[in-house]
């Protein structure tokens, strides 16, 4: 992920994209690299590269597959037609949709409730593990997760999961 259209991958923090209007082009491409998308009903998202004589850029070809399947990701960068948000979000695109007056509102408390209530340590490891399961085999992701899974029972943010859990208290990760 060292391409500068496919940095936020490499970002520790999950990304959100929150889409308001219509997303084209290269903001398209932009977005399939977030870690999420919310989506105003309103938001429309095209990819209008075959309509201009040009290819699908800065890795579309890859992340759409994966986010869409292969012949949903071919109808819309061959086709170039424009996607509602009900539609992006039946077909993968999407992963929330909200009324256009809620969706900033609903992607900070997503946000919030991700920060106050989530280990960092976990949410670091689970986003990268995620990210590398889409170039690797099964038995490698398995070796991984075992891997990090041995780590996090002996890590204070398992401790506090527990504690806080029993507790019946917020939670007061540390990250390590």
């Amino acid at each position: 992920f060292q391409h500068p259209m496919t940095w936020l991958p490499a970002i520790s923090k999950p990304v959100i994209a929150a889409v308001n209007g219509p997303a084209a082009g290269m903001g398209f491409s932009f977005l399939l690299f977030c870690d999420l998308r919310f989506a105003a009903d309103s938001a429309s998202f095209v990819t209008a590269f075959s309509r201009r004589g040009l290819i699908a850029e800065h890795g579309m070809s890859w992340m759409l597959s994966r986010l869409c399947g292969h012949s949903r990701a071919l109808d819309l960068v061959l086709s170039s037609r424009k996607v509602g948000a009900e539609e992006a979000y039946r077909i993968g695109l999407a992963d929330r949709v909200f009324p256009s007056a809620e969706l900033m509102e609903q992607t900070r408390a997503y946000a919030r409730d991700l920060a106050e209530n989530v280990s960092p340590r976990s949410t670091r490891i689970m986003k990268r593990q995620l990210w590398q399961a889409l170039m690797t085999d099964l038995k490698t992701a398995m070796d991984e997760a075992d891997h990090e899974m041995a780590l996090s029972l002996k890590g204070e943010d398992f401790k506090e999961g527990v504690a806080h859990f029993l507790e019946k208290r917020p939670p007061r990760f540390t990250g390590a």
